[in-house]
């Protein structure tokens, strides 16, 4: 009888330990120390194993703990987390299902909650796929088990809401969204920071579906909740403000999109490192609103900010460095600058081969942008290698029939038309023709752009009637798709069809060309004298009559 009660009196003690070390871990996790929290739960673990052995619900609760400790490690960027806490997330999360599926019944809870966490590390991997498969069983178990009307039914349906978003399947997306929210309002107000959160992802949904008002309302009303429920100053509040810019700078809205990014930039200053990837984000999305409203110094200004805060965060070499040093040479570029743009351009280079070797697409990229240089350069045989080299590795890695493959094609036509190599230069043009009609469809402006070249080869060789003939089908896609962003394209175009229509002798269409052209211009506030008439190819000779002095 002592040695029972003995050995109750220590499986008690040790159970109570075990608790106490499990709430100081959580005391940790709540105060954002997860390595601390990590380090408790370790001790409870072991203390569990001792205690209970493996196969023991305790066991299982740690197991399933630690998983969601090193999930928030990797996911929180945390600089002190190892380069593996993802595999060890998923480790720690599949020993406890492991354990759960032996000791309790196959539609507990607990087994949903596993099943759950294991679908968020797939997602952290990008395997939207696997997630799914988990989530759905999350799904089915917390259904069966909690009920429908249950906020851990509800909060599996959003996770599983957002990996078929990933994945393309919208109409689920939103199905398990909405099933979220009929949940959510019966447990909470409306400005409640989850509701925020998928109100923010229905409204990402009516953007990509371009359904605009109803996305932008959807990220105001996303807004209000997530700052009434959290306050003016929380990391959520600022992803949601993120959102909105990504909403206006899709639309062009330059300045509503850097509004938001600003207001976004200055809450993660408040609540986040110096270095946080959010932090590096949101500026480098600042600098790409001052590169595309043509205000190269100030964008280059803010990318050096983002590289030197991405070396002190990442140390010398990290696939984001490299990104940067792209982007600042290509800016570079818009400059004018081509020393500083081929030095960054280089160091771009360099870095991408050394971290994904020589045949990766982000290798192809930062070739072909150098070869973009040297043929401005007039350097013509170095940018065909260059443009050849990223053919190469997008056939490999894209296979024949890809926009990226068209384009590299597209530059090497361009190389042989500046070498005066018609031949080769039609062929080129032909081929990412095909490819683009065949990816893009028929009106994108990328096959208006190339119907232009061709055009324009034939034209430099006097193939008349097939330059107008490529005129016309670009002039009739840019017709359709640039006549409010980009009429003096149309110009362009109607100038080159009046001068071909004036070889010709059709006097009468080439008028007609070339009026059209000049009041396009007007209306852009440019001078008609933009319509460039080639009279000295043509050999016009304007006389005039004498005419008597005025009276």
């Amino acid at each position: 009888t002592s040695t029972s009660s003995f050995s109750s009196t220590t499986t008690a003690t040790q159970l109570i330990g075990h608790a106490i070390l499990q709430s100081i871990g959580q005391v940790y996790y709540r105060l954002g120390e997860l390595q601390n929290a990590i380090k408790q739960y370790k001790k409870a673990l072991t203390l569990s194993k001792l205690t209970f052995g493996i196969l023991h619900f305790t066991t299982a609760s740690a197991y399933n703990s630690l998983g969601v400790l090193y999930y928030h490690l990797h996911s929180n960027n945390e600089q002190s987390a190892p380069d593996n806490a993802s595999d060890l997330a998923r480790s720690y999360a599949e020993r406890a299902l492991s354990i759960r599926k032996k000791v309790l019944s196959q539609n507990h809870a607990d087994i949903g909650t596993v099943y759950n966490n294991i679908g968020r590390l797939y997602v952290l991997n990008d395997e939207f796929t696997k997630a799914l498969k988990s989530y759905e069983n999350a799904l089915k178990i917390r259904k069966e088990a909690l009920g429908k009307d249950s906020l851990d039914y509800a909060a599996t349906a959003f996770n599983a809401g957002q990996s078929y978003h990933q994945i393309n399947d919208r109409d689920r997306a939103l199905e398990l969204y909405h099933e979220f929210l009929r949940v959510g309002v019966k447990h909470f107000t409306k400005n409640h920071r989850d509701v925020a959160v998928v109100l923010s992802g229905i409204a990402q949904i009516h953007q990509e579906r371009k359904e605009y008002d109803q996305a932008l309302k959807l990220y105001e009303e996303s807004f209000e909740a997530s700052r009434n429920a959290l306050g003016e100053s929380h990391p959520e509040v600022a992803m949601i403000l993120n959102r909105i810019g990504n909403f206006h700078f899709e639309r062009e809205d330059y300045d509503a999109a850097y509004d938001a990014y600003s207001k976004g930039l200055a809450v993660e200053q408040k609540v986040l490192e110096k270095n946080h990837g959010n932090v590096i984000v949101t500026l480098s999305n600042l600098g790409e609103i001052h590169r595309q409203r043509g205000e190269w110094d100030d964008a280059i200004k803010v990318f050096k900010s983002v590289l030197q805060m991405q070396r002190s965060r990442y140390g010398k070499e990290h696939q984001e460095i490299a990104t940067s040093l792209h982007v600042i040479g290509l800016t570079y570029d818009k400059k004018g600058d081509m020393n500083f743009a081929l030095s960054y351009l280089q160091a771009a280079l360099v870095m991408r081969r050394n971290l994904n070797g020589d045949s990766h697409l982000e290798v192809a990229a930062t070739l072909s942008s150098l070869g973009t240089i040297f043929s401005k350069g007039h350097k013509l045989k170095l940018a065909m290698d260059l443009f050849s080299e990223a053919l190469r590795i997008r056939k490999t890695s894209l296979g024949t029939n890809h926009c990226d493959v068209a384009f590299s094609l597209y530059n090497i036509a361009l190389i042989h038309h500046k070498q005066g190599s018609f031949h080769e230069a039609v062929e080129g043009f032909t081929e990412a023709l095909r490819i683009e009609r065949s990816v893009l469809g028929d009106d994108h402006k990328d096959v208006a752009v190339t119907l232009y070249k061709l055009g324009e080869t034939h034209m430099k060789h006097n193939n008349h009637s097939k330059a107008l003939q490529y005129f016309k089908e670009a002039l009739e896609i840019e017709r359709k798709t640039m006549m409010k962003e980009d009429p003096i394209t149309i110009a362009r175009t109607l100038t080159e069809i009046g001068n071909i229509y004036l070889a010709q002798g059709e006097i009468p269409l080439m008028m007609e060309a070339f009026i059209e052209a000049g009041r396009i211009y007007q209306s852009a506030s440019l001078s008609p004298s933009n319509v460039a008439v080639r009279s000295n190819q043509y050999a016009m000779e304007l006389a005039f009559a004498n005419t008597a002095a005025a009276a």
